[in-house]
């Protein structure tokens, strides 16, 4: 191990998390079922972008409500999977103006 230096990258280092009930485990949200599939709920979007390299070029970076203190907190999804969230894709344009969002209909 002489040749590997003892130093970690910042995007590997997460704060400290302790859990205060020492023999308790938090189990992660159950999936809301619509139409016999799971889905989780979004608690909100934060970022927006367009990917050229996809068919569905315009996606929403999500914080997942129940896993904000997690490594899964976020992700992001392609327009096209957020039917049921349109209030949120709506609110999240009129507070951020300039980011990416879907082509107005002329």
């Amino acid at each position: 191990m002489h040749s590997v230096y003892p130093v970690f990258h910042i995007s590997i280092l997460e704060p400290a998390m302790f859990n205060t009930f020492s023999k308790r485990i938090q189990p992660a949200p159950t999936p809301v079922i619509i139409k016999g599939k799971p889905k989780y709920e979004i608690s909100q979007i934060v970022d927006s972008k367009i990917d050229y390299q996809q068919a569905c070029k315009l996606l929403y970076r999500m914080i997942w409500l129940g896993y904000e203190n997690t490594r899964n907190k976020s992700e992001w999804i392609f327009t096209s999977e957020l039917i049921y969230a349109t209030d949120l894709v709506s609110n999240f344009h009129i507070t951020h103006p300039t980011k990416s969002g879907p082509l107005p209909l002329s």
